[in-house]
């Protein structure tokens, strides 16, 4: 089960936004509404509990009482209990925002015997659901506004394109294409295929293309994993597409079969985005001085640029985007704005 936590009003509220068909909407939905505050605080439990390096650590239940009596004694621990659900885990798949995607798994009593075992075989899934859940925002950003996915793709101010395992392109939208023809990156040859302009590109391309065990190795930040391609068009020396490959299968909306392919999702750091400044700010603490650089950044701007627009000395300008690499987690200018527009993914739709 996968949770939001939504702040309406500044009351966080808990909200099951993915979860199996073992449970039933209405039974999931009640308790929440009974026993919100309780799960509010047992998240904020399992959040202290995990480290903040990449990988995600399954936290086990008993990290929220003193004794096991004391847990079972809680009124929210009774309900569950009620539904036959003894032993519970939390997990955070999502470090760059803690709201987001909380990962919670649920056992009877039968399990007690081979537990450890079991949250062994989730840990090694939870990374990939980590990716999908990440790739999949601004997606989700358009279907809050628009019904089919697919017809209102071309609306996103990132590049979506959907690949087979042969590297024939599915489908791709608006921005895509502009990005195929303006960036020199990549484009879709005579043969409908995928092709990179770098070999470099195209080999790092290929490593996450054929490779399952490359996707999720960087847990609970997989914006770490994003491949990072030079623009090779001499207008746009030192920006750069940062290209999210994600596995697909079974996506039924692409055609009348079901298709086992690829998901790619291209943010180009030349273009102009919009940031959600205060989220932002409040995530990784950052300055008013620092804020006001990040959203120059995101306009696609040098450091140069940023100090002569600022009416700041360069080696200013060049610390402060190092202190916002730092707090905000990215090895570099490419993974912030990748990281920036996918916390402020609802303005990446255009209505």
């Amino acid at each position: 089960m996968i949770f939001e936590v939504e702040t309406p009003g500044d009351q966080p509220h808990l909200l099951a936004s993915h979860f199996s068909d073992t449970y039933q909407i209405d039974l999931v939905e009640g308790y929440l509404n009974q026993h919100n505050d309780l799960e509010i605080a047992d998240q904020a439990v399992f959040a202290r509990h995990s480290r903040a390096t990449d990988d995600i650590q399954l936290i086990p239940d008993s990290v929220l009482a003193a004794s096991e009596a004391e847990l079972l004694a809680r009124p929210n621990q009774k309900t569950m209990m009620q539904y036959g659900i003894r032993y519970r885990c939390g997990a955070l798949l999502n470090k760059d925002q803690l709201f987001h995607d909380r990962f919670s798994m649920q056992f009877g009593s039968d399990a007690s015997d081979d537990l450890p075992q079991r949250l062994a075989r989730a840990s090694r899934l939870l990374p990939h659901i980590a990716k999908a859940l990440s790739i999949g925002r601004p997606i989700q950003a358009v279907q809050k506004r628009h019904q089919t996915v697919l017809n209102a793709l071309d609306k996103l101010d990132v590049g979506f394109c959907v690949l087979d395992e042969r590297m024939n392109v599915i489908a791709g939208n608006e921005e895509f294409r502009r990005q195929s023809e303006e960036s020199g990156v990549f484009r879709r040859d005579p043969q409908g295929k995928l092709s990179f302009r770098s070999d470099d590109d195209l080999s790092r391309a290929r490593t996450l293309l054929g490779d399952p065990q490359q996707h999720g190795r960087f847990g609970a930040r997989p914006r770490k994993e994003a491949l990072e391609a030079d623009h090779q068009s001499d207008a746009r020396i030192g920006d750069a597409l940062c290209i999210d490959i994600s596995p697909l299968h079974k996506a039924r909306e692409i055609g009348e079969q079901a298709l086992d392919g690829f998901l790619l999702m291209s943010t180009d750091t030349s273009r102009t985005y919009r940031l959600e400044m205060p989220t932002i700010a409040a995530l990784f603490d950052l300055s008013e001085a620092e804020c006001a650089v990040f959203e120059l950044m995101a306009e696609g701007k040098t450091n140069k640029q940023i100090a002569e627009e600022r009416g700041r000395s360069l080696d200013t300008i060049n610390s402060q985007v190092k202190s916002i690499l730092s707090k905000s987690n990215c090895d570099n200018r490419t993974q912030a704005i990748r990281m920036a527009t996918n916390i402020s993914s609802g303005f990446l739709v255009r209505d």
